[in-house]
């Protein structure tokens, strides 16, 4: 048996040999490695040109767009199957479609008869709004102090052939309104063939007199002016006697001396300022204390006065600190009764009044701002609270002598 440690043959190359004649290379052991012999550095030919070194790329910044963090929408959600239904709830949920339906079925046979109703209803109504069963045979006109019947149907105008279905009412109240006396409108339809219309009429405030006291204006509700008055002045009477009388008929208070500037028209607004100045004074003054104003003498607003049922006239001027004038005039009053004939508040931080002395007096009238009358004792006195006293004169008068009284303007 041949033994292990043999060693097996080594394969050698084969070598070439040189052919004859070419010169033969000196053999190297095989155990020496190759070597590379080194290559001398080839120089660039000194003809060709040295290339420029390349531009480096600018360097790109980022855009901050770039720079946002891109955010990835949420994953959405798995939807979970329904839940299966038990044989109560698939139940349960068919009445309930089965009432739905029901209902809306119901409700829609509601709207077609509600339609219908409607339309009959409309065609009926049609018919009988030109029927002649209904035309308006006769107008029962209520007449008022200063509207007559006649003037409620004419102003009415209601065409021949209207019936008491097709009667415009908003026509014939804006047609009664154009009379300035006429402040609301009642229409009543009394079938089968009667219309009532009644009138109410505008609540006299004020008779006006002018300064050339020729005229005088009633001055209704909501500062609208009505109509002349005519003034029948008797032989020893004025026109404010008369306007007072007429005014107090009336229940009104009286308005005199305003400006000829204050020019009256029929169904016109009053937006004077002495007009608008006296307005604020009853407006401002308390119930009480204005339901004890007979007049007021308003020639310009700065010098507006008014007279008090007891014949005390008052100074009041401009329209301004209305209740406190108020307080003042109460408390001369309450402090001298029946001794006072004149008050001047215009200043308020100054008042003054003027008073007389007597044991026998007697209240005037008011009309145009007389004062009680006394005995032959009697005398008068003029009194500043602030030490003056207004431009306005009283007299007091008795059987035996005249007295007057006048004090020094503010």
């Amino acid at each position: 048996m041949a033994s292990d440690d043999r060693r097996k043959p080594t394969a050698r190359k084969a070598t070439k040999r040189p052919a004859q004649g070419s010169p033969t290379r000196p053999s190297r052991p095989a155990s020496t490695p190759r070597t590379r012999m080194p290559q001398p550095s080839q120089q660039p030919s000194a003809r060709r040109a040295k290339r420029a070194p390349k531009p480096k790329p600018a360097a790109v910044k980022p855009t901050p767009a770039s720079r946002i963090p891109q955010i990835k929408p949420p994953a959405p959600r798995s939807q979970r199957s329904p839940r299966p239904q038990s044989g109560k709830e698939a139940r349960a949920a068919r009445a309930r479609q089965v009432r739905t339906a029901d209902a809306m079925g119901i409700a829609l046979r509601v709207a077609v008869v509600a339609a219908i109703v409607a339309a009959v209803f409309g065609v009926v109504l049609f018919v009988l709004s030109n029927s002649s069963a209904f035309e308006i045979a006769s107008i029962d006109a209520v007449a008022s102090d200063h509207v007559s019947a006649d003037d409620v149907q004419k102003l009415a105008d209601i065409e021949e052939g209207t019936t008491l279905l097709n009667v415009d009412t908003n026509a014939i109240t804006q047609n009664l309104m154009k009379n300035p006396w006429v402040e609301s409108v009642s229409v009543e339809r009394e079938f089968p063939d009667r219309l009532k219309i009644s009138v109410t009429e505008r609540a006299v405030e004020a008779v006006v007199v002018m300064s050339s006291r020729s005229v005088a204006w009633y001055l209704g509700e909501g500062e609208v002016w009505l109509e002349p008055v005519n003034l029948d002045v008797s032989e020893g009477q004025s026109a404010d006697d008369v306007a007072l009388e007429k005014a107090t008929s009336v229940g009104a208070i009286l308005i005199t001396d305003v400006p000829a500037t204050v020019n009256p028209v029929a169904g016109s607004s009053a937006t004077d300022d002495v007009i608008v100045a006296v307005r604020s004074y009853l407006d401002g003054f308390s119930s009480d204390f204005a339901s004890q104003i007979v007049s007021f003498t308003a020639p310009s607003v700065a010098s507006i006065s008014c007279t008090l049922a007891s014949g005390v006239e008052v100074s009041l001027g401009s329209p301004s600190s209305i209740s406190s004038k108020e307080e003042v005039i109460k408390s001369l009053l309450s402090e001298y009764p029946n001794e006072l004939t004149y008050i001047n508040v215009r200043v308020l931080s100054s008042p003054s009044y003027r008073k007389i002395d007597s044991t026998n007096a007697t209240a005037g009238t008011g009309a145009t701002g007389a004062v009680p009358s006394t005995d032959s004792t009697s005398s008068s006195d003029t009194t500043s609270m602030t030490g003056t006293a207004d431009s306005t004169a009283s007299t007091v008068t008795n059987s035996d002598a005249s007295t007057t009284t006048t004090a020094d303007a503010n």
